[in-house]
């Protein structure tokens, strides 16, 4: 039945994300964002005073331990009501991709050929590197994403109406980008001529920051070709001029002190902490003196309890985040200082959601 249904570019919807091929595709969709926020969403605390009190009723340990952490779930496990509760939850999560996947791929060949147009336009540009070889750790399917970043040439397009669903109004407008961008720390000199995203995926966060200093070269890097090529397609539309880069963010082509600020939105969690430690060890050399590293990511494991860290888990394995837990556990503003860097002024540990970690790099 759907097949029937007529395909064609509807255009863009709550600002910059591209809307799907039909209206079947999108009420589908929508119905998938509005029951994930009405069955999922809104339950996270009821769920939560509910685990908690078997917990608590049964005298297991709460701390966010190891051990704690596999008490919980063994017993979190066997009841009903959270088995479903979390079956729920992937299902969502599957539907939604799966739906935005098929009704892309109903004008394939035209969303290609829109890519393979914007690639020599301007302004801004776009490189490709043909000759990287994407590590292992890359390939697996992020968010459950169909192909993940790395293995669908649509991947920009998908990832990004994906987002939009899965922040729900937050979304609108690139507003949840916009709010961290315009958040970022500065170097305490106020000069910022030069500013890095790294891991931009479909480039909102790299829009943000250059919408908030036009006069500064702004570069955003992302290992996914099909993620460069959409980020540079999506602000070209907007006018701005931007240079995306295929480029590892653990081995960046960039010179010593070439960058003011450096910013990573939501990347690390999807990094092993040995790979993000590398990346930071980078972003250290290129930084300038003074310069700022702000990391926007989820916050340590150093105030939550073992239903937390047991839903960290569950949204591991059910969300494919299989980086995620590791990330938590390692409190990154600890590696980060490890690493030569000080926590800025602004950094609250209390607020890392929200705010993020950002650090200064010490003069040598």
């Amino acid at each position: 039945m759907s097949a029937k249904i007529p395909s064609y570019d509807r255009g863009k919807i709550a600002g910059h994300y591209p809307a799907l091929s039909n209206r079947q595709d999108e009420a589908y969709v929508d119905f998938i964002r509005d029951a994930r926020n009405l069955l999922h969403h809104a339950q996270q605390k009821p769920i939560t005073d509910y685990s908690m009190a078997i917990l608590e009723a049964e005298n297991l340990p709460v701390d966010a331990g190891h051990e704690s952490v596999k008490t919980a779930t063994d017993r979190l496990m066997r009841d009903n009501a959270l088995r479903n509760y979390y079956r729920v939850k992937r299902t969502y999560q599957e539907s939604f991709w799966e739906r935005i996947e098929t009704s892309f791929n109903r004008r394939r060949d035209t969303l290609l050929s829109e890519l393979a147009d914007a690639e020599s336009a301007g302004p801004g540009s776009v490189e490709i590197d043909n000759d990287l070889k994407i590590p292992e750790y890359a390939s697996s399917e992020i968010h459950l994403q169909p192909g993940g970043n790395m293995n669908e040439d649509l991947a920009g397009y998908i990832y990004d109406h994906g987002m939009m669903v899965f922040l729900g109004g937050v979304g609108t407008n690139d507003q949840a980008h916009k709010m961290f961008a315009f958040g970022a720390a500065e170097p305490e000199d106020g000069k910022i001529k030069r500013i890095l995203d790294i891991g931009c995926g479909a480039g909102a966060m790299t829009m943000a920051m250059k919408e908030k200093y036009p006069d500064a070269e702004v570069v955003g890097i992302d290992m996914s070709a099909p993620m460069v090529r959409y980020a540079h397609k999506r602000s070209l539309e907007n006018g701005l001029d931007i240079t995306f880069k295929q480029m590892p963010a653990e081995s960046l082509d960039f010179e010593d002190g070439s960058f003011d600020l450096i910013v990573a939105n939501l990347l690390f969690h999807e990094l092993p902490v040995s790979v993000s430690t590398q990346v930071t060890r980078e972003v250290h050399r290129l930084l300038r003196d003074g310069g700022v590293f702000h990391l926007f990511d989820f916050p340590g494991d150093k105030n939550k309890n073992a239903y937390a860290m047991f839903f960290v888990e569950m949204d591991g394995a059910d969300n494919g985040e299989p980086f995620l837990p590791g990330f938590i556990r390692s409190n990154f503003e600890d590696i980060m200082m490890e690493l030569g860097f000080e926590m800025h002024k602004n950094f609250d540990p209390n607020m890392i959601f929200f705010k993020g970690r950002p650090a200064v790099k010490k003069a040598a």
